[in-house]
């Protein structure tokens, strides 16, 4: 009926920091078909999956009460220009981040609230 896909990932590379990756769609995959032929449409997951909505909702919001987005600026056209990629990140990653090659190389500044 469905080819949804949920992703929960916990990753830890030998030597490097654990980092999580969350993923759910917003819609649930409904294959119909009429007399024009097949066809898909999408409803909401939260009526289909409610508890894996559920789940995924609550460990997100904690997610959010532990981490902050990732907030830096980059030297474009002589201004620092802020960029905003969709990564949340600690506290203390932040700080790992300070100090790595990259953001020293490129004169990058982490802009954390």
């Amino acid at each position: 009926m469905s080819k949804n896909k949920h992703n929960f990932i916990i990753r830890i590379t030998p030597g490097q920091k654990p980092y999580i990756m969350l993923s759910l769609p917003k819609g649930f995959q409904i294959d119909l078909e009429d007399e024009k032929g097949k066809y898909y449409i999408y409803e909401d997951i939260r009526e289909h999956q409610p508890l894996t909505y559920a789940f995924f909702d609550e460990v997100t919001n904690y997610m959010k009460k532990i981490t902050k987005p990732l907030r830096f600026s980059a030297h474009a056209a002589d201004v620092l220009q802020e960029q905003k990629p969709s990564v949340r990140i600690s506290k203390h990653a932040v700080n790992d981040m300070i100090n790595v090659w990259i953001f020293k190389k490129y004169e990058l500044v982490m802009n954390y609230k």
